[in-house]
């Protein structure tokens, strides 16, 4: 199994700090600048991962825990 959690990343080129690789793609480097197309490697490599984490299906296919689970279990410290 493997686990994934939420990652918050900000990546920014100190030169050319208004680069968003989201929107501006591979026609808003400038110069050929190594940040920026790197910022844009790291952006491409995040959609692929999440392609291929949408390919194994949705949420609502995946197998649910039954309801009744915590029934066994002491509710409260005072229950």
């Amino acid at each position: 199994m493997l686990k994934l959690g939420t990652l918050r990343w900000k990546g920014r080129c100190s030169r050319h700090p208004r680069y968003d690789p989201a929107v501006d793609g591979e026609g808003g480097v400038r110069g050929g600048c190594p940040r920026c197309l790197g910022l844009l490697e790291i952006h491409q490599q995040h959609e692929r991962l999440v392609a291929m984490m949408r390919g194994f299906g949705p949420m609502r296919e995946r197998p649910v825990k039954p309801q009744n689970a915590l029934e066994g279990r002491q509710r409260g410290l005072f229950d």
